[in-house]
């Protein structure tokens, strides 16, 4: 089999030959192969009765199929003296035992694992995703994505009863290395699923705004029996589109990822199955107008790209790591207007500046950001805005993308957002909005590789966790700073450096107490001046005068033309008309009674 590469195209006669096409190994490589061989701790070797260990049945969703270890590590473990228990599961991607007579057979039983409901016998309890309280079990130690460090209040009952039993919690997220990387994670498959999946969301979505693509022979991910297969049908449908099959009323498609990390590099390998050109952000203003229609183009987006101190200057790295409220992003104003399609994969902190807010929404998706010029028919509409389709394989609601406020699912993927109500709607069909796709358990869906993948990567640190007796003071226990930094609770309480958890719920709950104790009604009116009332003032106007806003807008401009526009769009505003250069005495008064102005 031979992956196809459209870097070079060659015609003869009517038909088409792509070449430079190279083995799927290319970016099968990207896959870390274990050694034959690993080193077994002492401890295991000599002990008198071997250590055992459980894979727990996963249950917090019905999609999650995949596991911490797949069978080949269960086997590497077994064959050094380890005992695994592993809890059945029909559900789980790999199963329990294949039939008889099944020849290359990879699940647990052959492995060497134990199929056993009980678990109780294991010191170390692992699983992908979080453990209902009512099914933890004291004094053990167990590793799973709690969410708990951001004191998620989800998840703060799980922490509380984590605490109560005595348990040793290690969590993934928090396993990196000496640069605080990540060195545990599925990142790369929630990636190529992410990718999958917008692209089916956007043949969908265009369809419902009057255009047949070739998108629309794209499934979702989990449609797929591996990444091969889907490699395959993107591939397919690269051919259409680089045999001319894209509606010319759509002009341009760009395509821009935010982050160079696994997220973004997984997106890219399914990305560049397409005809793809790569350019940077000084030049996707050019492609969005005048590229080609016979392929795509992509666009990373780093920090430096987006991202300058607000007092002046340039981008520092570690600055910005220590102190992100010192710098602004222009991204909704140079990245945004040019994207058809947005692959967010960035970490978000609360004081970090957002890529999109919600008044950067409004104008986005205005109808004056059409990506082509073309004549509007009928048969041949134009698209309403150019921003269509935002994938936000981080699904942080109300990070970065601040109008992604509630994560979609693998059963319903897709929602379209209306920036003019402020609303999510599940149709398809609506004249305007952004397609929103941000399943939180990406990965999920492609459960076999990324199962082998992310046990890959966990095996170097098995055995210290392995050793882990969750009835010994934390202390004690000698491990690597990748395990012991990851550990956030032990013995009953959170570890020293987890404890800003507990402050962080305080805070948290008081802001919600506050928040719950006042109304709207109660909050101190704002008065708010807009100088202008150009291109940007009806967004902002709309925006402002939405139910919930203590805000007295007053609107300055020099034309009486401009009252009645406003005024259909909110009845309560000011217009003042005037001259601001002639009149510098009336707006030197204006301004000292605002609070916020807006020029």
């Amino acid at each position: 089999m031979f992956v196809f590469k459209f870097s070079q195209i060659l015609k003869k006669g009517r038909r088409l030959a792509f070449v430079d096409y190279y083995s799927p190994s290319k970016w099968k490589s990207t896959l870390i192969k274990r050694p034959g061989k690993f080193v077994v701790p002492e401890e295991v070797k000599n002990a008198k009765k071997p250590y055992c260990m459980a894979i727990r049945r996963e249950t917090i969703n019905p999609w999650e199929r995949r596991a911490p270890l797949a069978p080949k590590h269960v086997k590497w473990l077994t064959r050094s003296g380890v005992k695994v228990l592993v809890q059945p599961s029909n559900r789980r991607a790999y199963p329990m035992q294949r039939h008889k007579g099944v020849q290359f057979s990879r699940d647990y039983i052959s492995a060497g694992a134990i199929s056993s409901e009980d678990i109780s016998e294991a010191s170390l309890i692992m699983s992908v995703k979080t453990v209902p309280i009512e099914d933890l079990i004291p004094d053990k130690t167990y590793v799973f994505f709690s969410h708990t460090i951001k004191a998620q209040k989800d998840n703060m009952p799980l922490l509380d009863a984590v605490l109560q039993n005595n348990i040793r919690l290690i969590d993934y997220e928090k396993m990196v290395d000496e640069k605080g990387q990540r060195i545990v994670m599925f990142g790369r498959w929630a990636g190529y699923a992410g990718m999958i999946d917008i692209l089916h969301g956007l043949g969908l979505r265009l369809l419902a705004l009057g255009h047949n693509t070739p998108f629309l022979h794209i499934g979702l991910a989990h449609s797929y029996r591996d990444s091969h297969m889907a490699h395959n049908a993107v591939r397919d449908v690269g051919y259409e589109i680089a045999l001319g099959c894209m509606p010319k009323s759509l002009g341009p498609l760009t395509f821009v990822f935010t982050g160079t990390g696994n997220v973004s590099q997984g997106a890219q390998e399914i990305f560049q199955s397409l005809p793809t050109e790569y350019v940077d952000v000084a030049n996707l203003h050019k492609v969005a107008q005048y590229g080609s229609l016979n392929k795509v183009y992509g666009c990373v987006v780093s920090r430096a790209d987006h991202l300058s101190r607000i007092n002046g200057g340039g981008f520092d790295a570690e600055e910005y790591d220590a102190h992100p409220e010192l710098y602004k992003s222009n991204f909704a104003t140079e990245v945004a207007p040019y994207t058809s399609v947005l692959i967010n994969g960035i970490y978000w902190a609360p004081k970090s500046p957002r890529l999109i807010t919600l008044p950067d929404a409004t104008v986005l998706m205005s109808t004056s950001m059409t990506s082509s010029k073309k004549v509007k028919t009928p048969g041949r509409p134009r698209l309403p805005h150019r921003l269509v389709a935002i994938c936000d394989i981080s699904a942080d609601p109300g990070g970065s993308v601040e109008f992604m406020t509630e994560c979609t699912t693998i059963d319903r993927p897709f929602c379209i957002y209306d920036a003019n109500q402020h609303k999510s709607h599940d149709s398809f069909a609506l004249p305007t909005g952004v397609l929103v796709c941000s399943i939180d358990n990406m990965p999920a869906q492609m459960p076999l590789e990324s199962t082998e993948y992310f046990g890959d990567l966990l095996m170097d640190y098995i055995f210290e966790m392995l050793l882990s007796d969750a009835t010994t003071p934390f202390e004690k226990f000698q491990a690597s700073d990748a395990v012991t930094g990851a550990i956030i609770a032990s013995n009953g309480k959170l570890t020293p450096k987890f404890a800003y958890i507990s402050d962080l719920r305080r805070q948290k709950a008081m802001a919600s107490y506050h928040k719950a104790g006042r109304s709207q009604s109660d909050l101190p009116e704002k008065s708010v001046l807009l100088l202008g009332a150009g291109f940007v003032s009806a967004p902002v106007v709309e925006y402002l005068s939405r139910a919930g806003h203590s805000t007295k807008l007053t609107v300055v401009t020099e034309k009486a033309s401009d009252i009645e526009k406003l005024i259909q769009i909110s009845p309560e505003v000011k217009i003042e008309i005037m001259n601001v250069f002639e009149e510098q005495n009336q707006l030197s008064n204006l301004i000292e009674d605002s609070d916020l102005v807006i020029r």
